[in-house]
């Protein structure tokens, strides 16, 4: 693992005016798995940017040297003939093709799959491949069809197909179980022992800690401590990372719980949801875990109208409500705070400002005006929640957990009383969630409502008052805050 394969070199970036980066230095050997961490913000995601092409030389500065001779990408297909392949924060896959279209699309020109070879014989290849990676895969349902999970894994094993030189990963396993864990885990062992350098993205990495060569931990706007494997100490890298941002990993307050705000009787969705019933009181914090394809990821949705309820009853402040769409949810006191924060989440053709005062109720003009008291708002809270955002920048130029605070800061000027989150601290840095934590507590002692679905089981038992379990449709069991849950493994 001595010749580098990558080398950077006093690189600087700045968008819009803003400064995102300066002066990153990093060098990438062959064969070693390097980890990036950091605070969101930080400059991580934009680095990966620069190095799969999507941030075209010269919008940065500095050098950059593969195998030995200058990089210059000018867009993403420049990286893959260079045979650097990027899996991103955000799924990347065509969302009206098949999956083995998919699998066999935009490969590198010495992977003998002709353009022209049908789709019948795509598909029985492809379930040949899945099926050898111990995958039962039907290779001829549309990408749309499948869950988040599903479509991670494929962009994952794809990469036995392409055999990249220099692998990037942004938050890989953000989205799938423990058991599509393992075949990460399997790649990553895989392409390691072919020579294949690896720098990864990732706040959850206990699970793959052996593979870690080096870790390089980005603060500020500069590239701060790199480690070496043998150096690592959880403690010290996460003091690094904390950086006295909290005393307490969950910081919850507990106040009086009020009146029912909320109750669903007998939620029926097809072939996800069945026979859902539970109710949320005023000032509390009810949270719903489940594994991917429990239905967890369905009901925030069709509380809030984005998917359809097949039979059951809601109330809201005791009274019948009927919810057909996002905008029968809003008039009603709703809010959604989307995991799928790039892809629906936020408008891209807006900048920060705009996409914060996107919600008609959170304007204070008939029209759209861009009025000084709106930009003075938006300053206040951002402050508040420590984002460090000007008003003018584009969101497709934020970190995720940026992003995360900006659609969070919409939902917080409008009216709303009632929180669904969705995955709300997902890929999100130590000081981002803590900034979270503190936001529910702000928001309940307001007299707020939240609904917290999750898969980070954790993090439910951290910040809930009541959690709710949730499989194959159905709801298994409940806990309260501080319970005894010895026995969630059967819940489950």
């Amino acid at each position: 693992m001595e010749e580098a394969i990558l080398s950077c070199k006093n690189l600087s970036l700045k968008l819009g005016g803003i400064s995102i980066f300066e002066n990153i230095s990093l060098t990438l050997h062959r064969g070693e798995l390097h980890l990036l961490m950091g605070e969101n913000g930080t400059g991580k995601t934009s680095l990966v940017n620069i190095l799969s092409g999507i941030y075209p030389f010269p919008l940065y500065t500095g050098d950059i040297h593969y195998k030995g001779h200058p990089l210059r990408l000018h867009m993403p297909k420049d990286a893959i003939k260079q045979h650097i392949v990027t899996i991103h924060q955000d799924i990347a896959l065509f969302e009206r093709m098949t999956i083995a279209e998919n699998l066999y699309a935009n490969l590198p020109e010495t992977i003998p799959v002709k353009s022209t070879m049908s789709l019948s014989k795509k598909i029985k290849m492809a379930d040949l491949f899945f099926h050898e990676h111990g995958l039962m895969i039907d290779s001829s349902r549309l990408i749309c069809h499948c869950s988040s999970t599903t479509q991670r894994t494929i962009e994952l094993l794809k990469l036995y197909l392409m055999k990249p030189d220099l692998l990037i990963l942004d938050e890989p396993i953000a989205v799938i179980n423990s058991r599509h864990l393992d075949i990460f885990l399997q790649l990553i062992a895989y392409l390691k022992k072919g020579g294949t350098t690896i720098l990864c993205i990732a706040h959850d990495y206990q699970a793959f800690l052996p593979l870690i060569d080096h870790f390089s931990i980005f603060q500020g706007k500069c590239l701060a401590h790199t480690i070496n494997r043998s150096d690592y100490s959880l403690e010290n890298v996460e003091n690094i990372l904390k950086n006295d941002f909290c005393q307490s990993k969950y910081p919850k307050i507990n106040i009086k719980k009020g009146a029912e705000v909320l109750c669903a009787e007998n939620l029926c969705m097809k072939d996800t949801l069945k026979d859902i019933s539970f109710t949320l009181q005023k000032g509390e914090i009810l949270g719903f875990y489940g594994r991917a394809g429990s239905g967890k990821n369905a009901l925030p949705k069709a509380l809030f109208g984005i998917e359809p309820i097949s039979h059951g009853s809601l109330y809201i402040d005791r009274l019948p409500a009927r919810i057909a769409s996002p905008q029968d949810a809003i008039n009603l006191g709703l809010a959604y705070i989307t995991d799928e924060r790039y892809s629906y989440g936020l408008f891209h053709n807006l900048d920060s400002l705009e996409n914060v005062f996107s919600i008609k109720k959170n304007r204070h003009g008939r029209f759209w005006t861009r009025t000084g008291f709106e930009f003075k708002q938006y300053l206040s809270y951002a402050e508040k929640m420590n984002l460090r955002v000007p008003p003018k920048i584009n969101p497709q130029y934020l970190s995720g957990g940026q992003q995360q605070k900006l659609i969070l800061m919409r939902w917080l000027m409008s009216p709303a009383k009632i929180f669904i989150f969705n995955e709300p601290t997902q890929s999100l840095d130590i000081p981002s969630k803590i900034d979270i934590y503190n936001l529910f507590n702000d928001l309940i002692m307001k007299g707020c409502s939240i609904l917290i679905f999750s898969s980070n089981l954790e993090e439910l038992m951290g910040v809930c008052d009541r959690i709710i379990y949730i499989s194959h449709g159905v709801i298994t069991g409940e806990t309260c805050y501080g319970e005894n849950v010895k026995y969630v493994k059967n819940l489950i």
